[in-house]
């Protein structure tokens, strides 16, 4: 199992609870993989943003005694095939083999690098934050602020595809769970700073999830958040009063607004994680048109698993996490 996110410790899990020993390779020093940074997002109830499963994902499988789990360990080499893989493992200075009967791949995403979007001034104006920026804001200092002066923002905006379904960075894609990302991280500052007014700025809203319309008509409902079928084309910074000036076309006045800014917060698209392409060609495996793992036939013993073959929410990453570990269970019975 390559990859410690919420899909490796998904496939990991259901292996082991099936009597299938798994060793579980994460490069980074802790398990939970990118959603790890989550906060909860809940308002007045729950709002399904499943950051709690992670925590107690990562807290079930340290207790799985048929799965071993490698932290700070990169999987460097490959031989032989679907009868008998040896993968060769790297672990600071410690090289070691390894004969495994499968090969599974969750390496997850990367969120997309901001500063490629120069014209929104993220990297330059310091309250241009990232949605991500937001969750480990609220995550760990358990509040909201402007970067420039600790302040509480009174009004923010949040810009949709950022560096999903763009032309001009060859990125078509839509990566699906943005839209419901940055709603929940609203009403979750809502709730909590019933003061903050926030601007959804959008190209279309992608649903996620069978509750996903009926959370929309709340956010609709909100006095406090509207939604703005337009996307800006460039931020402006005011150095004297770190204000944000955006112009956007108004789709109800049919004319173009400009409006200050506390705090702007990008939505940023999902990209393949950073070395994944070196393992896809120790593996020959392929990109998809959209620039993720395309999945090989099982006789083959490899698997893909989680966001990494596709964009996905945690919840949805669980679900093919569990699909893949029903393959991998298939697989080893018919070489059994």
């Amino acid at each position: 199992m390559v990859g410690g996110g919420i899909s490796g410790i998904t496939v990991a899990t259901e292996l082991a609870l099936n009597g299938i020993p798994t060793t579980l390779i994460e490069r980074d020093s802790s398990l939970g993989g990118l959603s790890a940074s989550f906060c909860c997002k809940a308002s007045e109830a729950c709002n399904k943003c499943f950051a709690c499963v992670v925590d107690k994902r990562v807290s079930e499988i340290r207790q799985q005694k048929r799965v071993s789990i490698l932290t700070q360990t990169e999987l460097t080499g490959v031989k032989g095939g679907p009868e008998e893989y040896t993968v060769s493992l790297k672990r600071g200075k410690e090289r070691t083999d390894l004969k495994v009967s499968a090969v599974v791949l969750a390496t997850g995403i990367d969120p997309y690098d901001a500063t490629q979007k120069a014209e929104y001034g993220y990297g330059r104006f310091k309250n241009v934050i990232t949605a991500k920026d937001l969750d480990e804001m609220l995550r760990f200092q358990g509040k909201l602020n402007r970067p420039s002066d600790g302040k509480l923002p009174k009004n923010v905006a949040f810009f949709q595809c950022v560096g999903s379904r763009d032309e001009s960075i060859g990125n078509l894609y839509c990566s699906q769970v943005c839209c419901a990302y940055a709603l929940r991280l609203i009403r979750a500052i809502r709730h909590q700073y019933p003061e903050v007014r926030a601007t959804f700025l959008y190209m279309d809203i992608q649903p996620a999830g069978t509750n996903f319309q009926q959370f929309l008509n709340v956010c609709r409902g909100d006095k406090g958040v509207r939604l703005i079928r337009s996307l800006p084309s460039k931020v402006y910074h005011s150095p004297l009063s770190d204000q944000l000036r955006v112009r956007f076309t108004d789709p109800e006045r049919e004319e173009v607004s400009e409006e200050s800014f506390d705090l702007i917060v990008l939505s940023v698209g999902m990209t393949l994680r950073k070395g994944t392409k070196s393992l896809m060609e120790l593996f020959r495996l392929d990109l998809t048109e959209e620039g993720f793992v395309s999945s090989p036939p099982s006789q083959t013993g490899v698997f893909v698993a989680g966001a990494c073959s596709g964009p996905k929410d945690i919840d949805r990453s669980i679900l093919h996490a569990k699909s893949t570990a029903f393959l991998v269970q298939q697989h080893l019975k018919w070489r059994v």
